[in-house]
Formats: C-alpha cells, sequence, structure tokens
C-alpha cells in the first residue's frame, strides 16, 4: 500500500495541474469574442454572440455577409480546446434591415429630415457643386434610401454625385443608377 500512494499522488497531481491549465468555457468565450470584435473582416455591422458549454462553442446573431459569417467560424474552429463549433449565424446584409411600413414608420422620426426634403437637400447640393453641376440627375428618396439615375458625362462625376448624397444628413444608403455616356 505504500509504495502505491506514491505513485497515486502523482497521478493525483498531474491530474489537477492537467485541468488548472485547461481554459473555462468563460474563458474560451472571451477569447473568441476578442478575435471576432478585432477581426477587419468581420465589421461592427455584425452582431454575433458567442457562448460556451463544455467547449463546444455557439454561435448566434447576425453579420452582414458570408465572408464575416465564415470568418467568426474559421476563428472559433481554430480556438484552442474548442471540441465543436454550432454556426447558427444568419447572413442578413445592413440594407436588408429597413423596417416595415406601418403608420408609425412610414414618418420620419422627431428631427430627422423626410424623404422629401433629403431630396431636395441632395439636389440643391448637386446644383451647387462644381464637380456635379449641369449633370443631369434625378433624385428620388424613400424610407432614407436614395436613388440617384441619369446619364453623365464621366465616372467622377457619377463618384462624386455618390459622395455628396451619403453626406446628406438622413440618408440610409445610395443605390447609384447613373450611367456614363459611351459605357
Amino acid at each position: 500500500m505504500r509504495r502505491r500512494l506514491p505513485g497515486l499522488l502523482a497521478l493525483l497531481l498531474s491530474a489537477a495541474l492537467a485541468t488548472a491549465c485547461e481554459e473555462s468555457d468563460a474563458d474560451i468565450t472571451a477569447k473568441i469574442t476578442s478575435e471576432i470584435s478585432t477581426d477587419r473582416s468581420i465589421t461592427s455591422a455584425s452582431h454575433i454572440d458567442v457562448s460556451t458549454q463544455k467547449k463546444v462553442v455557439t454561435l448566434s446573431g447576425t453579420a452582414e455577409n458570408t465572408i464575416a459569417k465564415e470568418r467568426a467560424v474559421a476563428l472559433a474552429r481554430g480556438t484552442a480546446e474548442v471540441r465543436r463549433v454550432v454556426d447558427n449565424i444568419s447572413v442578413v446584409a445592413p440594407a436588408a434591415v429597413v423596417p416595415p411600413k406601418t403608420s408609425a414608420s412610414a414618418e420620419p422620426a422627431a428631427g430627422a429630415p423626410d424623404d422629401a426634403a433629403i431630396t431636395a437637400t441632395i439636389q440643391t447640393k448637386l446644383g451647387q457643386d462644381q464637380r456635379v453641376s449641369g449633370a443631369k440627375i434625378s433624385v428620388e428618396t424613400r424610407l432614407g434610401i436614395v436613388t440617384l439615375s441619369g446619364t453623365v458625362s464621366n465616372e467622377q462625376i457619377k463618384q462624386d454625385a455618390t459622395q455628396i448624397a451619403q453626406d446628406t444628413a438622413g440618408v440610409q444608403r445610395v443605390e447609384n443608377q447613373l450611367t456614363v455616356r459611351g459605357s
């Protein structure tokens, strides 16, 4: 019995050390969350939640595109001591998050410019800006989404018009349907 006691103590001590060296589920969750939040291919538009139970990581929430989703899964799978990754991430493009048209959402929030005001502001800015003045550009706005259409003489005017629209208060997104003459 005395001979077995040192061997048993050594076995217990090595098991205790191995357990102490293992990362806890909370450590794994924190590590993956940190990696996802600092990865450049996963932007702030992503809302990815990480949870870990018995070294099984579950990713849920939304990503702005499949690249961000796949990168988050790869980061989780590449983390030490992760046994398995459950991917419950949905891909939802930022443009797809347009509120449903209800009587409450059809009106702009207090202090936010309405669609007609956004359109008028952009038309005024386009008329006054020397980079694009003289170009025949139509502007339409619906729920903060601006559509530019018409024909312009070159690609630079197309890009400048888009930038002017994007820099206008209340604009959620710009859909540039301008065509360059001769293209």
